[in-house]
């Protein structure tokens, strides 16, 4: 085993710098003269300034092909960035209502006319435009310099820059007809100076270990990822220790430095549920993530988007392709193993239009709940060179914010000359300038600091060879309520600007971590068929994606389980600065660019090196959550039970199909079935899987929202099951189904509906048993129910349900016992029988379901058996009052809060034993103050599921702290998967799952929850 030092990358490419003035070099391809419209053309945008030691060449081929992006305005700028602002500033009345997925066009993007002129204006001119993208903001051009000359009006030379590449740029402004100019904020790709770098600092450390390491046994995603042995012996044979040279996640994790460890080993917080998209403009190496995973024991989901056709280039740690890459990947799986990884690949070398395409799909997909990119270009050369980009980049991060989406980005490794490059000299090295995209007002910029043993010791990265980007933007600023700068002003601040009244230049970074590649982190990268190569590397793109995996942990916490992700973070971290770790040492002042001043200096409070510190994540995640106020609290309506969708029947569909694997059927539930057309928030509907051809699940959501993690109904092939699901509603008053596997048809009825309209308000109860025909409970004998029999069942004036005033009753209702395959069907006494059903089961199975069912007007609910004879058991979990007293229904995006399997929400992987109690906290972080929404609800909305049992049994779930109920809630046998919604009521900060025989692991998603306000 061999230990090298490798020089810093040859794929942190410098580019040029470009010169005060543009210089028209070679000869150009000649544009052609406008007809006799040629006094109606207007310019769009500028053309670029020149790189200084850009050498002239020939003209371009007319042939060569060029993708160009038409990029538009907003429809209403304005307005815009005000909503950005109201969802994103805490005490905003908007704060975290983002928009729905897919919602961006309609709602903020131009006017259709808008784009139908542009898109008549480029056809006249001889170009053929491709439809306009999903977020409305750009039309996308295929086309060839030559056409582009013409339609365009512009000439474009020839250039070679100092690294070798052969570039193009138009030599004037493009042209349109002036009522297309005014929608156009510019058209990008009219150059292709812009060469995007990585911000890292190159492999430095590299050891080599023999290929088949042997690796970790694969840990739940619970605990911080440690080193395997081979690997630990490794680094020490060679003299490199943890916490000095290097820092792995274990450490990082640890309470004296960034303190996620309390997320993992007392939460199970492993960002499951959360996906986490990354940047990257290479590919990277599936054998390097396979290498970490294994030595780690992790085994974290990496998936790659290619967008305009990818890279191409093969990863290889000699020419430093894929480092970038395994760095990003493999810090946000060491902290983080729960989270989905996404990479968007942009094509090796990607021009302006490819790099911004790139970031477009990212927001577009909406898929993704953070972003993280490290890569960036110095503001003064983007400037120069494609201003256009600057302005797109800030729509769609925008867009970003407007969805919920946190975009983090590094800061640079320049220090405060963000346009100096290491071995190359351009006109801006020495000067102060700040990088992009951190400097985009809508991202969250991640400085670097100097870290070792602990966070105590932790100053502002600056080695010489590279520093913690940090300065003052001169193209963006902050204005008015949107201004989440405006109390600080870090120690150098200037106007570089030219800030309007009120307003102030754009200050970065905002946050920072470690970075400095004398004590960077340890990646997996580079194979040469003998040995799996270690390299510890450093730069503000290790700080980034670590940041990235803190939010994803917050993201997916309890605390913020209730209303989402935190989106656009940057408001909200500036009002709770003092959690954060103040660094107050160093500069990022750096020699060798040439720049002879001292700043940035770091000191007490914000500043210009390292932002307002590094984080404590456990401190962080309960403000950061607990800002966002509750959801609308809405009241319950009851109506008559009636069926919506019967895929059998063509009802609520087209069609007599099933639903196929990866289908989403689109559900429209307001406007019907006594359901208002409006101020609906969710739906209670009984689904119902029959006829599946596979194993699979059901998933239920609301239109326009990404699907989330959760499931609400599991079947294995051949299985007619039911269960209750209360669903948020989407905007247009529609819920999304979606089947995973095989083809499955589909049945829902419709039980009531929360509106924030009058209604009635729940109060939970201690579980109790009301009936038990098996044992003469709520009925005279022990008489199973007959095949087209009805029973009564009284059910207020006991059991803590009030004699008047209730309007339904909240029942889990379990049919055993059964001679013959049926159904049960509940609904109040006094009233025709439903064409639904709430209960489907075969004969010989024991199932329970969840009902709300409407009472009668004598206090009676009526239960029906289709076929052959079944003993039914019903227990009461809480009721509906018109009283006035009770509490409001919040919807929340649907969460995974529990799944044993692999930790998480739990601080271990062990299914529940017999006879045992597991106990789910509400909560993230021990001590007071932290009173999320669901740690001081009166009961919440679940779906809990029921797995990998190894005897039969059944599940009750109640309030922590009591007496166990009785009553059940979920009943099994052996090997079956089965779920079951659970409304439950909450006791302080955590819920009890008690399993009475065998083990079974236990999955449990929230939907909702009921508190007063």
């Amino acid at each position: 085993m061999a230990l090298s030092v490798a020089s810093r990358t040859g794929r942190h490419r410098p580019v040029g710098v470009a010169v005060a003035a543009a210089i028209a070099l070679g000869v150009s391809i000649a544009q052609v003269p406008a007809a006799s419209a040629a006094s109606e053309l207007r310019p769009v945008g500028s053309a670029p300034v020149v790189p200084h030691d850009a050498v002239r060449l020939a003209s371009p081929d007319a042939n060569q092909q060029v993708q160009l992006s038409v990029e538009l305005s907003p429809r209403d700028p304005a307005a815009l960035n005000a909503f950005v602002t109201a969802v994103s500033t805490p005490g905003s009345p908007q704060y975290h209502q983002y928009l729905p997925k897919g919602q961006f066009a309609a709602t903020f993007g131009p006017a259709q006319s808008s784009i139908d002129t542009v898109t008549a204006a480029l056809k006249a001119e001889g170009l053929n435009p491709d439809p306009v993208s999903a977020d409305g903001l750009s039309i996308p051009v295929h086309t060839t310099l030559g056409e582009a000359a013409k339609a365009l009006h512009v000439s474009f030379a020839g250039y070679r820059l100092h690294d070798g590449r052969t570039t193009f740029a138009n030599t004037a402004p493009a042209e349109l007809p002036s009522n297309a100019a005014t929608a156009v904020t510019g058209i990008v790709g009219l150059n292709d100076f812009v060469d995007p770098e990585p911000h890292n600092t190159g492999a430095g450390k590299r050891l080599a270990a023999p290929a088949n390491t042997q690796g970790s046994p694969v840990q739940p995603n619970v605990t911080t990822a440690s080193y395997c042995s081979d690997i630990h012996n490794l680094l020490t044979s060679n003299g490199v220790t943890d916490t000095v040279d290097y820092w792995e996640p274990v450490s990082l994790a640890a309470s004296s430095v960034y303190n996620t460890s309390p997320l993992y080993s007392q939460y199970g917080n492993n960002g499951a549920g959360v996906n986490v998209g990354v940047f990257e403009l290479e590919n990277y190496s599936t054998a390097d993530v396979a290498a970490f995973e294994k030595c780690f024991g992790v085994k974290t989901s990496v998936s790659a988007v290619k967008v305009d056709g990818g890279p191409t280039l093969p990863a290889d740690m000699n020419t430093g392709v894929g480092l970038e890459s395994a760095l990003d990947i493999e810090v946000l799986a060491g902290l983080a193993p729960g989270i989905g990884i996404t990479v968007y690949q942009g094509p090796d070398n990607a021009n302006s239009t490819q790099y911004l395409d790139t970031y477009r799909r990212m927001v577009t997909d909406d898929t993704v709940q953070v972003i993280s990119t490290s890569w960036g270009v110095c503001e003064a050369d983007l400037q120069d060179w494609d201003p256009s980009l600057r302005s797109a980049e800030a729509n769609v991060f925008a867009a970003a914010a407007a969805q919920g989406q946190t975009v983090v980005a590094a800061s640079g490794d320049s220090g405060s000359t963000g346009c100096y490059h290491y071995g190359y000299t351009g006109p801006y090295d020495s000067q102060l300038n700040a990088d992009d995209p951190a400097a985009q007002p809508n991202v969250l910029a991640v400085g670097g600091t100097r870290m070792t043993s602990s966070s105590a010791s932790q100053s502002t990265w600056n080695t010489q060879t590279g520093a913690s980007g940090g300065g003052v933007s001169k193209y963006s600023q902050l204005s008015g309520s949107a201004n989440y700068q405006s109390t600080v002003q870090g120690a150098g601040y200037s106007d570089a600007c030219g800030a309007a009244s009120g307003a102030t230049c754009r200050q970065v970074p905002d946050v920072s971590a470690v970075a400095d590649p004398n004590t960077g982190y340890l990646i997996a990268n580079g194979q040469d068929g003998a040995s799996q190569y270690w390299t510890i590397i450093g730069g503000t793109s290790g700080s980034a994606p670590l940041w990235a995996a803190i939010l994803a942990l917050t993201d997916a916490s309890h605390s913020c389980a209730a209303n989402g992700a935190v989106g656009l973070v940057n408001p909200a971290l500036y009002q709770h600065a003092s959690l954060l770790k103040d660094i107050t040492s160093g500069s990022n002042a750096l020699s060798a660019s040439g720049y002879t001043g001292s700043l940035y200096a770091a000191g007490t409070g914000y500043d210009l090196a390292t932002g307002l510190g590094t984080p404590n994540a456990a401190n962080l995640v309960e403000p950061l959550c607990a800002a966002k106020p509750a959801s609308v609290g809405s009241s319950f309506s009851p109506v008559a039970p009636g069926r919506i969708l019967d895929t059998r029947s063509a009802l609520g569909t087209s069609g007599t199909a099933p639903l196929g694997a990866g289908a989403t059927l689109k559900l429209p539930v307001t406007g019907t079935s006594g359901v208002p057309s409006s101020g609906v928030t969710a739906v209670v509907l009984n689904v119902t899987a029959t006829e599946p051809t596979d194993s699979g699940f059901l998933t239920l959501y609301p239109d326009g929202q990404p699907r989330p993690a959760s499931s609400n109904l599991n079947f294995v092939a051949g299985q007619t099951i039911p269960n209750l699901v209360t669903v948020p509603v989407g905007a247009n008053g529609t819920v999304d189904i979606y089947n995973r596997f095989g083809t499955v048809h589909v049945i829902a009825d419709v039980f009531g509906y929360y509106s924030t309209g009058s209604g009635s308000l729940y109060q939970p109860l201690t579980p109790a048993r009301v009936l038990d025909t098996r044992s003469a409970i709520g009925v005279p004998t022990k008489t199973p129910l007959g095949t087209g029999a009805t029973m009564q069942l009284p059910v207020t004036g006991s059991n803590g349900v009030p004699s008047t005033g209730v309007t339904a009753v909240v029942l889990n209702v379990t049919a055993t016992e059964s001679t013959d395959g049926g159904f049960l069907t509940l609904y109040p006494d006094g009233q025709t029988r439903p064409a639904s059903s709430n209960l489907n089961f075969v004969a010989g199975q024991t199932i329970p379901n969840l009902v709300i069912v409407p009472v009668g007007a004598n206090g009676t609910v009526d239960i029906y058996n289709r076929f052959g004879t079944v003993h039914v058991i019903a227990d009461v979990f809480g009721y509906f009052t018109s009283s006035g007293t009770g509490y409001k229904f919040h919807t929340s995006a649907p969460q995974r809060l529990l799944d044993t399997r692999s930790g998480q929400g739990v601080s271990s992987s062990n299914p529940v034993g017999t006879d045992s109690v597991l106990q789910l906290p509400l909560t993230d972080t021990s001590g007071s103050g932290n009173a999320g929404p669901l740690s001081t609800a009166a009961a919440l909305v679940l779906n809990v599921t029921a797995t990998e049992s190894t005897d039969g049994g059944f599940l009750t779930v109640y309030p922590s702290g009591v007496a166990r109920p009785s009553s059940s809630n979920l009943n099994f046998v052996q090997g079956q998967t089965i779920p079951n919604a659970v409304v439950t009521a909450v006791n302080g900060s955590a819920i009890d799952f008690y399993n009475r025989f065998g083990t079974v692991h236990v999955i449990a998603d929230v939907f909702g929850y009921y508190s007063s306000n």
